[in-house]
């Protein structure tokens, strides 16, 4: 058994980054090749530097939703706030309420349109479900009423009307996320164009980031945390290019844990399925990646399943001497802050 206290580590709080690079490339990127045990130093829009057209690039192209709503409590005209991890249909929709167990089974609530809702208990600790007796949860009510979600280690999580653009990748496709893959958030245009100047080709997958992702261990040892289902689809084209890339011997590049996670996932008899599916997959040591070959990721917060999976690529000890180099480096961290790249 692993001790979750070994994944912790002290960050100094003016390294925890609470807004973007003023440019998405112009983050920093630490490159770590593993064959060689030796670290380069450059910025994200330099990232052609360090592959060529023997890679191929997977984005999660999930969307956040705006789905932090202020609400009401009825019986007690309180103010609330919750979270949207899914939308079910038009009347139904899945949340974590800022204090979960106040809010019992059969708790009314006041939605910022006014409407009335219930709160329903579905068998889950964390996650309830919110009911309305009118069919009001399209994507227009949660841009008009909602909030980005950003993480609460950024400004309070209060964001503003730059996280509107700034928490989104500019590849983003369809509504689903309730946290950013941040990992994308480096991407822009001028990469993108440096990728097809160098014939560098890529693909995608959806993966709706949600408590899967995002929730902290609370488990003493690691091997008895559990993660929560989240839901991801790959396209029949892209599961294609995806495994023709593999089949012509080129290295596959996850950026973002949950772009490496979809694919761990998707992955049987040889090949990337394609379809919708749902995944529990929890990336800890001594887990062998099956189909990933290298991975694009930011610096994690501390006792996460984010840096367990990191630490299952390159070794738990090898990971904090690589963060500790990043802090004396002054690198940013967590969802706003700078990039790895683990060759």
């Amino acid at each position: 058994m692993t001790n979750i206290n070994e994944y912790n580590y002290q960050i100094p709080e003016h390294l925890i980054a609470q807004k973007p690079a003023d440019r998405r490339s112009d983050s920093r990127l630490l490159v770590y090749y593993k064959g060689e045990d030796r670290i380069v130093e450059s910025y994200t829009k330099n990232i052609t530097d360090f592959i060529d057209s023997n890679y191929f690039l997977v984005f999660n192209n999930s969307k956040v939703l705006p789905g932090r709503l202020k609400v009401i409590k009825r019986e007690n005209n309180r103010d609330g706030e919750i979270l949207v991890t899914k939308i079910i249909d038009l009347f139904s929709i899945e949340v974590i309420t800022d204090k979960a167990k106040k809010y019992k089974n059969g708790t009314e609530i006041i939605l910022p349109d006014n409407s009335i809702a219930t709160v329903f208990d579905i068998g889950d600790d964390l996650i309830k479900m919110v009911r309305s007796d009118k069919p009001i949860f399209t994507h227009d009510f949660f841009e008009t009423y909602g909030k980005i979600p950003i993480p609460p280690y950024i400004r309070d999580g209060k964001s503003d009307e730059t996280d509107n653009e700034r928490y989104q990748t500019i590849y983003s496709k369809s509504y689903g996320s309730s946290a950013a893959p941040t990992a994308g958030l480096h991407f822009d245009e001028n990469i993108f164009n440096n990728l097809k100047n160098k014939k560098i080709d890529y693909g995608f997958v959806t993966l709706n980031v949600g408590l899967g992702t995002f929730q902290p261990i609370y488990s003493e040892n690691i091997e008895e945390h559990k993660i929560h289902e989240e839901e991801y689809t790959i396209t029949e084209e892209d599961a294609q290019n995806i495994n023709n890339a593999k089949k012509n011997g080129k290295k596959i590049v996850a950026v973002g844990t949950t772009s490496l996670r979809a694919l761990e996932s998707a992955y049987g008899d040889g090949v990337i399925k394609s379809g919708f599916n749902k995944t529990n997959l929890y990336i800890y040591p001594p887990y062998r990646l099956k189909f990933v070959d290298a991975l694009f990721t930011n610096f994690h917060t501390p006792k996460s399943s984010l840096l367990i999976l990191v630490s299952t690529i390159i070794g738990k000890d090898k990971l904090f001497d690589i963060y500790n180099y990043a802090i004396k480096k002054e690198y940013r961290f967590f969802s706003y802050g700078d990039a790895m790249l683990i060759l």
